[in-house]
């Protein structure tokens, strides 16, 4: 790049939109009275990327704090000319987030400026891309320590010296916001990740972790069985995009293992979270078993498998077909998920709760029976199993032909007296009018099933649907669920 040899200090910047991409300003550029003069001979390096200002690790909580999105828009916007600074940010020492109003049609080089004083922030690298809100945020890797207050100054040649707020920004500091993200280490199927497989992540957090560590994986189908063991707690898993980013695997309770003997349900799963204080979010879990390639009895086959405490799952998708979900232990909070599956697929004896979340009933062909929702082998100890609340049962098979649960007693125990609560939820045609039916020789009505306010054409008054009263429904609340614990402020906390 060429720079003019005059002495005083002004910056100055390019860039191209709605694609991610760099632009680098070795140097400080230097101003005089003519600024277009000054910075005609100023061009961008378009080979250069966000990895040039910005680590991978940097990005993915860019990425976490919402300052940038790889999710798209969500409704296309036409670029716009009139420049805004919507906000500017201090992300890091060296490191200035300034997102603009809108989808902007170009930022020629003269068109803003940081300011501490009558001193201007010298630059050294910048890039470009969009949040989710469409909007143009670039980011600026700076040289200069920062002492005092610094603004962000649109300066175009047409701009009034009285500049108005949405030409001049003070930088909001959340440098304390990044840093408290903690420790991330990134997986990406190509080279811009730490690791290439999420397991090979997980196996660097040393046994007996107590500090948080955050794996964030970037878009891409992860196929492998992954674990979190025991002896690694305060791990969370977060997803690029939560439709993008894939942790399968195709495992299934009757197939053959090398060493002789099958699977079975409980080594089926593609992913096993075992660690306390776990975290997953924006992200889909899948098993990928078609049940029409083989010809097999034992057709379960887990996506997760559950067995800890605390931990929460947010934004999450679990795909499968039977066996989907498997709460085994512990307790687990699942906020705005969205779970599908046919037979049994949310199912064993953990203390859960699904909160706004859309769980899908596939259909399996029948005219008759397409499934059963959850499978609760809650013990008699346990005051309460499963709670749904606000959350939505949706369905493409018949009306009529799915049940909101049945018992499940492992290996015939009689002390596995399941536990659900479906409250305040919609529940589509599909549910059946008795609403539960029995499993394995154990009645339903022995099980502890409940319904409290639910709305929509699921809806049915009987003796088989046993309703909660008012004062009974207040003792199911997400903290008396969770055995005292409650997730919900980390798992709607916002940028």
């Amino acid at each position: 790049m060429k720079f003019s040899e005059k002495k005083r200090k002004v910056i100055i910047y390019s860039a191209t939109v709605l694609t991610m991409m760099g632009g680098v300003l070795p140097n400080t550029i230097y101003a005089h009275d003519n600024i277009n003069e000054t910075l005609k001979n100023v061009s961008l390096n378009e080979n250069a990327h966000v990895k040039d200002v910005v680590s991978s690790g940097d990005l993915a909580k860019l990425y976490m704090l919402g300052i940038l999105s790889s999710e798209g828009v969500s409704e296309r916007k036409m670029p716009s000319s009139e420049m805004k600074i919507d906000k500017a940010e201090l992300v890091r020492n060296d490191l200035i987030a300034v997102t603009f109003s809108t989808v902007l049609k170009r930022i020629d080089k003269n068109d803003i400026a940081f300011k501490e004083g009558e001193n201007v922030i010298s630059i050294q690298n910048m890039t470009q891309s969009v949040n989710k809100k469409g909007q143009t945020v670039v980011l600026f890797q700076i040289s200069t320590k920062i002492r005092g207050n610094v603004y962000a100054e649109v300066v175009r040649k047409e701009a009034t010296h009285s500049l108005t707020q949405d030409k001049r920004q003070k930088l909001q500091d959340i440098r304390e916001r990044f840093d408290k993200i903690g420790k991330v280490v990134t997986v990406s199927k190509d080279d811009k990740g730490d690791y290439r497989t999420v397991q090979e992540a997980i196996n660097e957090i040393p046994s007996g972790n107590k500090e948080k560590v955050t794996v964030f994986i970037f878009n891409g189908v992860y196929k492998e069985v992954v674990t979190v063991p025991e002896d690694k707690d305060f791990v969370s898993l977060i997803g690029e995009n939560a439709n993008k980013t894939k942790l399968t695997y195709d495992n299934y309770s009757g197939k053959e293992k090398r060493g002789g003997g099958t699977y079975g349900t409980s080594g089926s799963a593609s992913v096993y979270i075992y660690g306390d204080d776990f975290t997953a979010e924006n992200l889909t879990f899948e098993n990928s078993f078609d049940e029409k390639s083989v010809d097999v009895k034992d057709e379960q086959a887990v996506a997760v498998y559950t067995k800890g405490e605390r931990q929460v799952f947010k934004n999450t998708r679990f795909i499968g077909n039977q066996d989907t979900l498997y709460t085994k232990e512990g307790t687990q909070y699942f906020y705005k998920c969205y779970i599908e599956g046919d037979v049994d697929f949310i199912f064993g004896g953990s203390q859960a709760v699904f909160e706004k979340c859309d769980i899908m009933s596939l259909t399996r062909g029948s005219s008759t029976v397409n499934g059963y929702v959850t499978a609760p082998s809650t013990q008699i100890t346990e005051e309460y199993g499963y709670l749904f609340i606000k959350s939505r049962l949706l369905s493409n098979a018949e009306d009529g032909t799915v049940y909101l649960g049945r018992p499940w007693h492992p290996g015939g125990d009689p002390n596995a007296i399941g536990s659900v609560v479906f409250r305040e939820s919609y529940l589509g045609s599909h549910i059946n009018k008795q609403g539960w039916t029995d499993m394995s020789g154990f009645s339903y009505r022995d099980a502890r099933f409940y319904e409290y306010k639910n709305h929509g054409p699921g809806v049915a008054f009987n003796d088989s649907r046993e309703q909660l009263t008012r004062e009974e429904a207040n003792q199911y609340t997400i903290q008396n669920v969770l055995n005292g614990w409650n997730p919900k402020e980390k798992a709607e906390s916002k940028r």
